[in-house]
């Protein structure tokens, strides 16, 4: 017996309430995907499905709650910034830390680049309808 096809898998991530589970909906084609409210963090977990196509799997998407403090997650971040550290080593050190927990002041942050790390690529969702903000800026910093 084999093992299943391994896909690739792409993170969707981005600030909370700019549409990612919405957009998984469209391109799975599921309404029932995920949860879509107005309310701000409404995804408070990761949820992956599977994209096929005629029964064979062509891409994993993960679903992630919403960057919520990515202006101060990155300075807490570069606050604890080690000489010659680069920024995939700084990353996976501070996501030990307790204020990653769930429940900790980055946990919904973290539970997203978790799943980033574990991810093939990923789709930066931003609502088109907003300004370029300083929050757009550090997430994309963070996710660099």
């Amino acid at each position: 017996m084999s093992d299943p096809p391994t896909v690739p898998r792409i993170a969707v991530i981005g600030h909370t309430n700019t549409g990612k589970t919405s957009l998984l909906r469209t391109l799975l084609r599921d309404e029932r995907f995920g949860e879509v409210d107005d309310r701000p963090s409404t995804t408070s977990g990761v949820s992956v499905a599977r994209l096929a196509v005629g029964g064979v799997p062509l891409l994993d998407f993960a679903d992630t709650p919403g960057l919520e403090d990515s202006v101060g997650m990155l300075e807490w971040l570069e606050s604890d910034r080690r000489p010659g550290e680069d920024g995939l080593d700084l990353l996976r050190r501070r996501l030990a830390d307790p204020a990653c927990d769930r429940g900790g002041r980055f946990g919904q942050e973290a539970m997203a680049l978790r799943a980033l790390l574990q991810s093939d690529a990923a789709f930066y969702v931003i609502d088109a309808r907003d300004p370029v903000r300083a929050r757009h800026r550090d997430e994309l910093t963070i996710l660099g």
